[in-house]
């Protein structure tokens, strides 16, 4: 079973003998045999006829939807309704202050541990002749050590921010393209191809995630580190959290410094044609900036990648033995609901070594 990306404006999705085929604009067809598929990632505009549906429904097959800048715009699941009891229990935790708390807590560490690492191969890497990365480690040691006194989630989510500052004010030192320039985190639009990929990748690993939230029963909706919101995934939001930096960082960055992508894997476009609503023009932070965006061929190569990452294996210690990235997410979905079922006292983030 694998997860299968179509990047398309203009293609169709048709059955024939309870077979899936996907058809291009030039005419190339595909076939997708529905018995091997988990997931399929439709990103830009394609055409999906009834019967095709039928045979998704029939399969279980989820469907993300992403447009053609990489935005998330839905999901078709199958859940499971009956399992009422297990959010009813999220409900509970969110609600116990003491226990969202230490989730959160729990949370924010294993993220901030990984970013820690990543800094110090940087500087291992650099040599970091202006101990640039050994002040901003100083001041990341402190934020780590702030953490644990946190009285709040609140306070949680300002440390959080603190550290995701310190960590991008020093990501761009991994970069050694000349071209794929990166001076600080930007997402309303991406002001910079490697902006473009880390936000691209970031939407990708969270459909991941959802996809085993989903059929675990749990509430995408309800979390503990992000908080309630109309329409937010906040449960998501939190998982992501540890995997940011082993798993999408690290690949942005090999993507650049093995040349896998190049200048000509990216598109510019302004702000007013990537958001057509305009309360979301009112809301970006960047407004009246180009964007730089993945093109279609650029969305192909980061995602054959990312799929070759999610096969990498790591040791991982909660099962004392080795797995792919792909069981880790699944296991650490499971341990989450384990914690909120009062199985265990803590969460347990994946750490990287």
């Amino acid at each position: 079973m694998s997860t299968v990306y179509i990047s398309s404006n203009n293609g169709i999705l048709s059955d024939k003998e309870d077979i899936l085929y996907y058809e291009d604009y030039k005419g190339n067809k595909v076939k997708l045999l529905p018995d091997k598929i988990k997931q399929l990632v439709l990103i830009g505009r394609t055409t999906i006829t009834s019967g095709a549906f039928s045979l998704l429904f029939a399969n279980h097959i989820e469907v993300a939807f992403l447009n053609k800048n990489g935005k998330y715009t839905g999901r078709l699941a199958y859940s499971d309704k009956k399992n009422t009891l297990i959010r009813h229990l999220q409900h509970e935790v969110y609600d116990d202050k003491e226990r969202s708390l230490s989730i959160a807590r729990d949370i924010v560490r294993g993220k901030l541990h990984n970013q820690y690492l990543f800094l110090q191969r940087i500087g291992r890497k650099t040599g970091d002749p202006c101990k640039r990365i050994k002040n901003t480690l100083r001041d990341f040691t402190r934020v780590r050590q702030l953490l644990e006194c946190a009285s709040s989630i609140e306070e949680v989510r300002g440390f959080e921010g603190d550290g995701s500052k310190l960590y991008f004010s020093c990501f761009g030192m991994n970069i050694n393209s000349e071209w794929a320039t990166f001076n600080g985190r930007s997402k309303n639009p991406p002001l910079d191809p490697v902006n473009s990929v880390l936000s691209f990748l970031y939407t990708v690993l969270a459909n991941r995630i959802g996809s085993y939230v989903s059929r675990s029963g749990l509430d995408s909706g309800i979390g503990n580190l992000h908080a309630l919101s109309y329409g937010r995934d906040s449960l998501i939001f939190d998982l992501i959290e540890e995997f940011r930096t082993p798993l999408v960082d690290t690949l942005t960055c090999a993507l650049f410094n093995m040349y896998i992508l190049k200048k000509d894997h990216f598109r510019i476009e302004t702000v007013n044609e990537i958001y057509e609503d305009e309360k979301m023009l009112e809301q970006i932070s960047d407004g009246g900036r180009d964007a730089v965006l993945l093109n279609e061929d650029g969305c192909k190569r980061v995602l054959d990648q990312f799929e070759k990452k999610l096969c990498e294996t790591h040791f991982y210690p909660y099962l004392g033995r080795v797995l792919t990235y792909e069981k880790i997410i699944d296991e650490q979905v499971k341990l989450y609901k384990q914690v909120i079922g009062g199985m265990l006292d803590h969460y347990l983030p994946l750490i990287v070594t």
